[in-house]
């Protein structure tokens, strides 16, 4: 998820390890690997995740943009509303690669057996950097809404405008469409998987991460381990708090953005786009 004779050669490579490349470096590439998978009955899910049932993530969203190159890539999403799904905005623009048309997979476990929703318009966070992930964030507009009346299709809760609550020790629920390894097998299972962690204190998330964040403020972090962590397609998926205050609503805090360069299980922790932090943005939109 280094010589001083080529340190210029290294920079460059570094900065796209970092920020821009994700289509090239792990879209593309999974979308393929996902496909064969799912015709072989596999797994690729969050590393160290438990596979999910029928419902057990309704917010969740499969995403499949096809670059203007013509390459399928794959990132996942989260359910805003009956139109809209929330997502990273690596997903349509990282630096390099920019997307042509993109689509909605939603209603299945599976993600490209679940049902297809085109996408008619995508906003970009106007102050999203590619290079620092800065503001990461798009909203995708469906061009047919999503049934409200099916259970694997069910908006989050956004947090109050102006939240301060930085969440930390709040046990939350990642999800999302990446590999359960950085050596994954083929298994039986074909399902979504998500995963329990703790959010970080800012402090502690600031140095966990692989890359430091551009503005620490509007970024927060779960740990990562040799055991778990976020793999390639998991970009742009939800980080959830179950049953907020008893409410049965699923309050979403993150959005997934910084991934370990070194892999899955580097131990190096996930950084997520703070959506309180942009809430005033996400409703205007």
């Amino acid at each position: 998820m280094s010589l001083l004779a080529v340190s210029c050669c290294l920079a460059l490579l570094v900065g796209q390890a970092f920020g821009a490349g994700y289509h090239e470096d792990i879209g593309i590439p999974e979308a393929s690997r996902i496909r064969l998978k799912e015709a072989q009955r596999a797994s690729e899910r969050i590393s160290g995740g438990v596979a999910s049932d029928y419902g057990d993530n309704p917010y969740l969203a499969g995403i499949l943009i096809t670059l203007r190159s013509g390459q399928l890539s794959v990132c996942s999403g989260t359910l805003l509303s009956t139109w809209r799904v929330l997502t990273a905005a690596q997903c349509w623009y990282d630096g390099y690669n920019v997307g042509r048309k993109a689509e909605v997979r939603q209603g299945l476990v599976e993600l490209f057996n679940a049902f297809r929703f085109d996408v008619a318009r995508v906003t970009m966070h106007p102050g999203y950097n590619p290079i620092s992930l800065l503001n990461d964030l798009a909203i995708m507009q469906v061009d047919s809404g999503f049934w409200s009346n099916n259970k694997m299709m069910i908006p989050v809760f956004l947090p109050g405008l102006y939240e301060t609550n930085t969440y930390a020790g709040v046990d939350a629920r990642v999800s999302g469409y990446g590999k359960t390894s950085d050596y994954d097998q083929l298994n039986p299972n074909t399902q979504q998987h998500a995963l329990t962690v703790k959010v970080m204190g800012p402090w502690e998330c600031y140095w966990s991460m692989a890359r430091r964040p551009a503005d620490s403020s509007k970024v927060m972090c779960t740990p990562g381990s040799v055991l778990w962590g976020t793999c390639g397609a998991d970009l742009g998926g939800p980080l959830v708090v179950p049953n907020f205050n008893a409410t049965g609503s699923h309050l979403l805090i993150g959005v997934i953005s910084i991934q370990s360069p070194f892999g899955c299980t580097s131990s190096f922790a996930t950084g997520y786009t703070r959506v309180s932090e942009y809430v005033d943005w996400i409703l205007n939109h």
